[in-house]
């Protein structure tokens, strides 16, 4: 894949020297200006699209199926997690 592309670069490309250090790190070096394994353009459309994506993301949860939701709220929980009516009394017992 030639630069400037969104693509994800081939490590045996001619560009880049690849090496491993001391720590067994794995080091990519490129041209003068490039980021790791990518050309300035390259690295700002991957920037662009995850700026884009981000900006998409949903924050707001939405109940899909009511009968669900209305079930789950009338079962018993114990700090938050769904429990038998056995287990309530073995626990009432317990304590």
């Amino acid at each position: 894949p030639s630069s400037g592309q969104g693509r994800p670069r081939s490590m045996s490309d001619p560009n880049l020297s690849v090496g491993i250090d001391n720590h067994g790190l794995l080091h990519v070096n490129g041209p003068e200006g490039w980021v790791g394994a990518y050309s300035p353009n390259s690295r700002q459309l991957r920037i662009h699209r995850f700026l884009e994506k981000r900006n998409h993301r949903v924050w707001v949860k939405k109940v899909k199926y009511d009968v669900r939701k209305n079930l789950a709220d009338s079962r018993l929980r114990v700090k938050g997690r769904f429990v038998k009516k056995d287990e309530m009394l073995m626990r009432e017992l317990m304590s």
